[in-house]
Order: structure tokens, then sequence, then C-alpha cells
């Protein structure tokens, strides 16, 4: 919502809105000269043309319905987007259960660097632009195309790139056939090129005669990888196209996945003409997300990391990349996002923690969700609980307490999550 309101205010428009608690966010906004309030001002409304409003809240929250009642235009997020997004000559929309954000911020740099001037749109905070939002020129729109409630499907763009899909936001979905009918509703509504991983996701033909380019491991796909090595977690490797060696690609991120996120770019970069020179300075050069695999503080030989895994398989491939970091205990602290995912996914979350020496879990942060049976965190702790050394707090004062009296030197610690652990972990640093 916060880059929406600074694109708008980018493009000549006036923009106000308010949120329910003050935060950093809210005085980045006031300080770009967008009025904000804390809690609902009717006044503020009252002036508007449009309003626009987070799925968050709910189609149902007082505001929004009194927005409705005296007739401005009302958008939900993801229409509010796709109508932006029409306004580009381009329009890429980087879509997948995994990896988004950072192939996202990955391809707006690399265009950045080859001089393409993106305006680039993400959930996240990249660190080459210093936030969610890079403001270019009006030929390329870079943007996360989020799969929760649909939202993909308000965009018609002309280049969609699909991760990976899988089981998540089953809030949403029935099943994961339902989620791969939704995607491929996003591949049909993509006029130009759709860029697919070819490992995870059959090839299918497309009615609207989109071209479909494929990535992955195996040599079967257009853009495919080999003789990947790495050094203190950060990955290269050489990069094919249909038989061809492209050249090598060294990557200044942590994680063996970020080797397909780094090949979708490239799969999109050489589509719109931009050089292999310019795509292997480009990912080179990307330093990567806010709460992706940061390190966050290094103190009394104790190292903390964040990281914003809130599925199993995310939750896996960090642990997999911070174990080539430290051959010495690995302390998870996990926080749980959403009922609903916990008791969808139960058990691939009771067994992904295994790298760790030592789990500590805290409870379900709900975010959108009322309590849901079987889907809170002290039933995972149950389940887990027996099978590896775990432990499950509370409240943060026992946290601490546990923490104080466990972590040693050489330890690494990471905070695992897509709530407000950010903050918790800030909040144990800063004692």
């Amino acid at each position: 919502m916060s880059a929406l309101a600074k694109l708008c205010k980018s493009l000549g428009a006036k923009v106000c809105g308010s949120d329910d608690q003050d935060s950093p966010v809210l005085k980045e906004l006031s300080n770009l000269g967008i009025k904000t309030s804390v809690g609902p001002n009717y006044d503020m409304l009252n002036k508007c043309d449009t309003f626009v409003y987070t799925i968050a809240v709910g189609e149902h929250n007082a505001v929004v319905e009194y927005a409705k009642k005296q007739n401005k235009k009302v958008y939900e997020r993801a229409e509010f987007l796709g109508e932006i997004a029409k306004n580009y000559e381009h329009a890429i929309a980087i879509s997948g259960t995994h990896g988004k954000t950072t192939t996202t911020a990955m391809l707006g740099y690399v265009f950045e660097v080859a001089g393409k001037a993106p305006t680039m749109h993400l959930g996240g905070d990249a660190l080459w632009c210093g936030g969610n939002l890079k403001i270019g020129g009006k030929k390329y729109f870079i943007t996360e195309a989020c799969e929760f409630n649909r939202s993909m499907l308000k965009l018609t763009p002309d280049c969609t790139i699909i991760t990976n899909i899988e089981r998540d936001h089953m809030d949403t979905y029935t099943d994961l056939e339902d989620i791969k009918s939704a995607f491929y509703q996003l591949a049909e509504k993509t006029k130009k090129v759709v860029i697919i991983n070819g490992d995870k996701i059959p090839k299918k033909p497309l009615k609207n005669g989109a071209k479909i380019i494929t990535f992955g491991r195996k040599n079967t796909n257009d853009y495919y990888y080999k003789n990947v090595t790495q050094s203190g977690g950060k990955f290269s490797f050489d990069c094919y196209y249909r038989g061809k060696k492209l050249g090598h690609v060294k990557l200044n991120i942590l994680g063996e996945h970020n080797v397909e996120n780094a090949l979708a770019c490239i799969a999109v970069a050489q589509f719109y003409g931009i050089d292999f020179c310019d795509i292997v300075a480009g990912t080179k050069g990307y330093s990567g997300v806010n709460r992706r695999l940061t390190l966050i503080n290094d103190k009394n030989g104790i190292t903390h990391y964040h990281d914003y895994a809130h599925h199993p398989t995310e939750i896996k491939a960090t642990l997999n990349t911070l174990k080539l970091l430290n051959k010495n205990r690995l302390i998870a602290i996990f926080q749980p996002h959403t009922y609903s995912r916990t008791k969808a996914l139960f058990d691939a979350f009771s067994t992904c923690f295994l790298e760790a020496d030592i789990l500590y879990l805290l409870p379900t942060y709900a975010a959108r969700e009322n309590y849901i049976v079987g889907g809170d965190c002290l039933d995972l702790f149950y389940s887990i609980n027996g099978r590896q050394n775990c432990a499950y707090f509370s409240n943060f004062e026992s946290l601490k307490y546990e923490l104080d009296k466990t972590l040693k030197q050489g330890d690494l610690v990471v905070w695992l999550g897509a709530g407000d652990i950010d903050k918790i972990a800030k909040a144990y640093l800063d004692t």
C-alpha cells in the first residue's frame, strides 16, 4: 500500500491515507508530503475522488463501507495495481509461491544496470533502492504479483514469471489443482511471454498464443544451469540457453534457491534485449531484500539472521543455507504466520526444522485471521516436541530468559517468519 501511495504521488496525484497504528512507514509517507493519520480520518476521505483499501482489512471494514456509500471510486489494492500497470508500455509480473520479492528486486536491478530506467513495485524493501518502490520511466513496470485472494489475476501483463507452484494460502484455494488453475489463468492473461520453472511446472500450451520460455536445472529447459559452486553460502553457476553456454554468473546473495531466481531474471532480460554482460553485472551487484537472509547482528560471538520464510519449503532452504555458514549450533526461532497456513501445511511444518539444533516456537501471528482449531503454534509444538530439541514460549520475557541462558559463542541464530518477529528480534538484541 505504501509503495502505491508513493507511486501515485510521483505521478502527480494528491495522496492521503490512514493506518490503524503509527509506524516508520507512516512517517516516511508524511515526509514525502502525503497526509497521513492514525485511525480513520473521514475528513480526508470525504475530499478524495478514489479510495483504495487492502484486502487485509476486508471489504466490510467500516471505512471501506463508508467510502462506498459516498460513491467514491473504490478499488481493492490489487485492482488498483492493475489499473496503474496499464499506464506503462511493458508490465512485467513476477508470481509464484516462493521467491517473488527477491526475483522482482533482482530483475529491477538488472534493468537498472542496463539503463532501462524501470519502475519497480514490490512487497519488501530492496537494499539497492532503499525501499519497496523505485520510480523510473514509463516503459517498464516490474511488479510483484501475489496469489493471495487471487490478486495476481487483476493484472494483464506483457510478461509473467512463475517461479514455482506449491500449496499455500489455503484460505483462498480449495486444493493444489485450484492453485495451478489460478496461475494458468494468469498465464492466459499475459500478452507476450510466460517464463516458467520447467522443472516444477508442466509446459502447457496457451490459448492466447503467448510464448513460453522455461528455466531450471534440467537441460530440457530453454535456460538451464550447470557447474554450481558456492563460497560462504553465495552461489555461482554456468548459464546455458538451448545447449549454448552464455557465460558464468556469480551471485552476491545467500542461498542456492536464488540460482533459479537469477535464471528467471536472465530469461526476462534477454527477452527484452538486454546484453548478457549487463545481466551478469546486475546479478552480481544485486544486494538483496531486507528480511531475506539478512544479517541483523553479530555480537559477543553470536550471529543473528532474520528471514521472511513462513512456508516449510522456504524454511528448509533457509536452514540449509545457514548450515553452510556455521558448523556450530544453529538455533531457529519461528513465529508461524496465520492459523490457516499452519493447519493446511501442518505435516510439512512438523518436519521442516530438522536442520536446526534447537527450535524455539512463538505464538502464531494471526494477521487477518481469527483462531482456527488445529492451526495454533502449540499444536505444532506438540507435534515437533520429541522429534528434536524444541520449546514453546508464550511471551517475550520467557524467550529472552531462555536465550540469555542458552546462547553461547559460535551459535548462529535465525529469526524466522513473516509477522512481527523482526520487531521481537530487535527488542531482544537491544536489551
